[in-house]
């Protein structure tokens, strides 16, 4: 684990069960929200068979519209098997306190672009659908394709169905 990233306590505030296997989490920070921007990412520390491990997930919707919440969303797929990380996070209950870094993009979208196609599956709306959600209340030129193998993992398709209307296919 890197020594060098500094960490900042947080709570849980809520959690709810997107479908049976993603799951959402509002954390909220000590000391507020740093500022962020769509495609970032979330470290957290997280215990895995007694030994502390990082895991990144990536923050869920508008940096404005959270900021008011002073809360950080992201939504995280239950892995089994997996590493371990999702297990440990899934257990985690309202109030639980955690132990996270600072945001950080490593995946930022263009949004001078004349135009855009955002592509989807699964789990791996959680960066996008900030993107999509930007880009669409800029009125900028977009499509977007969002695939999963049930329709009820398509998670978050309510939010995006009114601002993209016709530009969204699944």
């Amino acid at each position: 684990m890197r020594n060098n990233l500094q960490w900042h306590s947080a709570t849980i505030r809520a959690h709810r069960d997107l479908s049976p296997s993603v799951r959402e989490f509002e954390i909220r920070p000590e000391g507020g929200i740093r500022p962020w921007t769509v495609g970032s990412h979330l470290q957290l520390r997280v215990q895995v068979d007694g030994r502390d491990e990082i895991r990144n997930y990536s923050l869920v919707g508008l940096p404005d519209d959270l900021a008011a919440a002073e809360i950080y969303r992201i939504a995280v797929r239950r892995a089994e098997p997996g590493r371990g990380g999702s297990r440990w996070l899934w257990q985690r209950e309202t109030g639980d306190e955690l132990l996270i870094g600072e945001p950080n993009n490593h995946f930022e979208i263009g949004v001078k672009a004349p135009h855009t196609l955002l592509v989807a599956g699964g789990i791996g709306i959680t960066p996008i659908l900030g993107m999509a959600l930007l880009l669409a209340r800029q009125g900028a030129s977009l499509r977007m394709l969002y695939a999963a193998r049930r329709a009820d993992e398509l998670i978050y398709l309510d939010a995006l169905r009114a601002p993209l209307g016709e530009r969204l296919r699944t």
